[in-house]
C-alpha cells in the first residue's frame, strides 16, 4: 500500500479512504505514517470497543454498548480539523446497517463540503464494501501481500536481529515461502524456527516452514488445501510435460533473482485431454516439485454455497491464493466451472461475471500463483482462456502410448509394498492397448484384493495379465467420445505431453549409431531412457560419456560406475592413456552430479580418491548425519593479543570454503588500525558469528567451521 498516494488523495479532498486487508499492524503502521505526513491526530472505533486509543487499543467508554449508528455521533460532534477517523471492520459493521450507513454517508458528505482536505475516514476491512450509498464516496486501497524485495528486507532484518546464519539455498527457499504472507505471520514462522534449530537454520527449515504456512493456510476455508505427496518421477511418461514444469521449477526457485532480471514468474498451464491419463496426477507433482502449498479452487461449490455472494467469495478465494504465493492454484475440470458463458437467466449471468473477474485475474494476478488447470472437452472453455497471456502453455494429454503404459506399470509396481515376481513391464503394455492410466490402476488394485480374498504375498504376471482381461478400458466404454477428442485436439495443433513412439525411437536409434555425434547427441537429450544413458555412460568415446554424465536424468547407477571405475594415471609407469578410462574431467563432473549420493562421495574420501578440499565443496550432498559423522566443528576466536574491536567487513558467506589463512573478517582494533582475521585450517563457513559495527572483544568468537575430522578442531 502506497502511503503516499493516500496522502495525496486526502490533500486533493478525498473525505473516505476505503483499506482492505488483514495484515492489522502493518495496517495500523501505515496510518501511523500517513498522520505523520499529514500532522493529523487519529481516533479509531473497532465494533468490538466501540472508541478506542489508536496505539494502546484500549476502550474509552467500556460500560457503553457499541454501535456505529449511536458512535457516529461522535464524529458529528467533535470538530474534525486535522483529524483521521478510522473506522475497523467496517464491512461488517454495514452489513445490513443501513441507518449506519446513511448516517456515514452524511458524515463523509459533511467532510468533503466543509472540512476539505482537512480530514478524512478510513474504512478498514477484510472484505470489500459494496454499500451503495458509500461506495462512491470511497477512494479504494489494497494492503497487498508482501513483495519479494519487502520480505527479503523483513528477513534479513530477523536474521541480524537474531544473529541466525544459513546457506544461501536456505534463505531463498525460505524467502520464496515467506514472500506473500502477512508480515505477522512470518514473525510467528520465524519464531517457531528460532526455537526448533539454534544459531542456524538448516535444511530441515524449509521443510518445516513450508508445513507451518500450509497449516495457517488452511484455515481460510475458500479453498481445499491437498497435501500432496506425488512426486513427478512417479507419473509414467507425458515426458515434455514434466520437462516444461522441472524448466519452470528453477524459476520458482529463485523468484528474487529472476524478478531482479526482469523475468516474471510463470503464469501457469493448461492440460486437456483424455479423463485418467495424469492430469489431476501432474497438479499434485508440480507443487511437490516446486516444493510450495497446492490448493484446489472449486468454483461451482463456491457458487452452490453461497448464493448472492459468488463474486465476493471468487475474490476472496484468490486473495487467499495471493497471500498464499508461490503455491499451485489447481482448477479442475475447468470447462465445467465456466459452462453456460454468455447464456441467459440468472445462473449463467452470475457465471460470466466470475468468468470475467477470473480472466481478469489470471492476466493481471501479483505474486507467484502457478495455475494448473485441467480439462477434458476443450471446446466447452471460453475462447478467451486459450489465448496467451494467460497460460504460459497448452498441453494434449493422449491416452498413453505403449512405451508409456510400460512405465506407468514399472512406476506403480515398484511403489507397491508387496513382493513381486519377474514382472514383464512390456508384455503387459502390449495387453493394454486403449488403457488409460486410471485402467492401469485399477488393474493393479484389482490384482492385490485378488491375492488378498486367496492369502497370497506375491504379485505375478498371471494374476495381472488375469485382470487385464477383465477390466474395459475407456477407449471402448467412450469410444465415440474419445475418437472425437483425438480428432479435436489434433485440430487445436495443441503442443503434445508426452514424446511421440517415432520421437522415442528416433532418440534410441541414435544412441546405437556408429556415428560418436550422433550417440552424443543422443546423450545429450533429456527424454533419453535412464538405461541407454547407463549404456552410453560407458561408450568408448569421451566425449558420450561426458554428454551422457551431464545430462540431469544420468542414473545414480552410471555414476557409480564411473566413479569407481576411475583411476588416476601414473606418470611412473609407462604406457599412454587409453580412449576408453575414464577421465579425471568424467570423474569429478560425476561428482558434481544431481543424483550423486553422500555415500558414494564417503566411500570416495575414504579411499583417498578425493582429498579435503574435494570433500568440502561436495558436503552440501551430505545429509545431516553424514556430515556429523564426517566433520568436526572448528571455532575461529578473535586473538588474545587484540583486546577490544569493531568489526567493519565480513568477507565470506555460510557455505563458502575457505583455506588456511583465508581472510574471515577485517577489524579496527583499539587504536584504529585495520587488521584481518584469518583462519588456520580449509573448512566450509557453517556459521558467522558476528555482525558489521558489533564491538568484539578478546577471545570473542568470529566463525564455525566444519572441518574434516583429520584435522581436529581449532579453539
Amino acid at each position: 500500500m502506497d502511503t503516499k498516494d493516500i496522502v495525496e488523495s486526502i490533500k486533493a479532498g478525498v473525505s473516505g479512504i476505503h483499506i482492505q486487508g488483514q495484515d492489522f499492524a502493518r495496517v495500523d503502521e501505515e496510518i501511523e505514517d500517513i498522520a505523520t505526513q499529514l500532522q493529523f491526530k487519529v481516533k479509531e472505533w473497532n465494533l468490538g470497543y466501540g472508541w478506542v486509543d489508536f496505539k494502546t487499543k484500549r476502550a474509552l467508554n467500556p460500560e457503553k454498548d457499541v454501535s456505529l449508528y449511536e458512535d457516529l455521533k461522535a464524529i458529528a460532534d467533535d470538530d474534525p480539523t486535522c483529524k483521521i477517523y478510522v473506522i475497523r471492520n467496517a464491512s461488517a459493521a454495514l452489513n445490513h446497517n443501513y441507518k449506519a450507513g446513511a448516517r456515514l454517508q452524511q458524515e463523509l458528505l459533511r467532510i468533503n463540503r466543509h472540512f476539505k482536505s482537512q480530514s478524512a475516514i478510513l474504512l478498514v476491512s477484510k472484505e470489500s464494501i459494496t454499500f451503495p450509498d458509500i461506495v462512491d464516496l470511497l477512494d479504494p486501497y489494497h494492503c497487498p501481500p508482501l513483495s519479494l524485495y519487502q520480505v527479503e528486507k523483513i528477513f534479513d532484518s530477523l536474521l541480524s536481529e537474531h544473529s541466525i546464519h544459513v546457506s544461501t539455498i536456505v534463505r531463498s527457499s525460505l524467502v520464496s515461502i515467506f514472500s506473500g504472507m502477512e508480515r505477522d505471520s512470518i514473525f510467528r514462522i520465524f519464531e517457531t524456527l528460532i526455537n526448533s534449530y539454534e544459531g542456524a537454520f538448516p535444511p530441515q527449515a524449509v521443510e518445516r516452514a513450508l508445513a507451518l504456512k500450509k497449516k495457517s493456510l488452511s484455515r481460510s476455508g475458500l479453498l481445499e488445501l491437498v497435501d500432496s505427496e506425488v512426486c513427478i518421477d512417479q507419473i509414467g511418461g507425458l515426458q515434455q510435460l514434466k520437462s516444461w514444469l522441472r524448466n519452470k521449477k528453477y524459476i520458482m526457485a529463485n523468484l528474487a533473482e529472476a524478478e531482479r532480471r526482469g523475468i516474471s514468474a510463470p503464469k501457469g498451464v493448461l492440460l486437456a485431454g483424455m479423463p485418467g491419463c495424469g492430469k489431476s496426477m501432474s497438479a499434485k507433482a508440480a507443487a511437490s516439485l516446486f516444493n510450495v502449498p497446492l490448493f484446489r479452487l472449486d468454483i461451482g461449490s463456491l457458487m452452490g454455497k453461497f448464493v448472492g455472494e459468488s463474486e465476493a467469495n471468487m475474490k476472496a478465494a484468490l486473495k487467499v491464493a495471493e497471500h498464499a504465493s508461490p503455491c499451485v492454484l489447481w482448477v479442475d475440470e475447468l470447462e465445467k466451472a465456466f459452462s453456460g458463458i454468455n447464456g441467459s437467466g440468472g445462473s449463467t449471468e452470475i457465471t460470466t461475471r466470475l468468468f470475467g473477474y477470473f480472466l481478469t485475474w489470471m492476466q493481471e494476478k501479483p505474486g507467484a500463483v502457478f495455475v494448473m488447470a485441467t480439462a477434458n472437452d476443450i471446446t466447452n472453455i471460453p475462447p478467451e482462456l486459450l489465448r496467451r497471456g494467460r497460460f504460459d502453455e497448452i498441453f494434449y494429454v493422449d491416452l498413453p502410448s505403449e512405451g508409456e503404459r510400460s512405465q506407468i506399470f514399472n512406476v506403480k509396481i515398484k511403489a507397491l509394498k508387496i513382493k513381486s515376481s519377474e514382472i514383464n513391464h512390456s508384455e503387459l503394455a502390449e495387453a493394454t492397448v486403449g488403457f488409460s492410466g486410471a485402467d492401469i490402476e485399477c488393474v493393479i488394485n484389482d490384482a492385490l484384493e485378488d491375492l488378498f480374498r486367496n492369502g497370497k504375498k506375491v504379485l505375478s504376471q498371471d494374476i495381472l495379465k488375469k485382470h487385464i482381461s477383465l477390466v474395459t478400458p475407456i477407449s471402448v466404454v467412450l469410444v465415440d467420445k474419445i475418437k472425437s477428442y483425438q480428432k479435436l485436439f489434433k485440430s487445436f495443433s495443441l503442443k503434445a505431453a508426452s514424446l511421440g513412439e517415432k520421437d522415442l525411437e528416433s532418440i534410441n536409434t541414435k544412441s546405437d549409431s556408429q556415428d560418436s555425434s550422433e550417440r552424443e547427441n543422443a546423450a545429450s537429450n533429456e527424454f533419453i531412457s535412464p538405461e541407454k544413458l547407463k549404456q552410453l555412460a560407458k561408450d568408448v568415446d569421451s566425449g558420450v560419456r561426458m554428454a551422457a554424465i551431464k545430462n540431469p536424468r544420468c542414473p545414480v547407477e552410471a555414476l557409480k560406475e564411473i566413479v569407481t571405475a576411475y583411476k588416476p594415471f601414473d606418470f611412473k609407469n609407462s604406457g599412454s592413456w587409453s580412449d576408453t578410462l575414464v577421465t579425471k574431467e568424467e570423474f569429478f563432473q560425476a561428482l558434481q552430479h544431481p543424483n550423486m549420493t553422500g555415500d558414494l562421495i564417503l566411500n570416495l574420501y575414504a579411499t583417498k580418491m578425493i582429498n579435503d578440499e574435494k570433500l568440502l565443496s561436495l558436503a552440501h550432498k551430505l545429509s545431516s548425519e553424514e556430515r556429523k559423522n564426517t566433520f568436526n566443528t572448528a571455532k575461529v576466536k578473535l586473538s588474545r593479543t587484540i583486546a577490544l574491536a569493531t568489526v567493519q567487513n565480513i568477507r565470506c558467506l555460510p557455505g563458502d570454503i575457505v583455506n588456511c589463512n583465508d581472510v574471515l573478517i577485517e577489524i579496527d582494533n583499539e587504536e584504529g588500525h585495520t587488521q584481518r582475521v584469518t583462519t588456520s585450517v580449509n573448512g566450509l563457513v557453517a556459521k558467522i558469528c558476528v555482525k558489521v559495527g558489533e564491538t568484539i572483544n578478546a577471545g570473542h568468537e568470529i566463525a564455525q567451521l566444519l572441518v574434516p575430522k583429520n584435522q581436529g578442531n581449532v579453539n
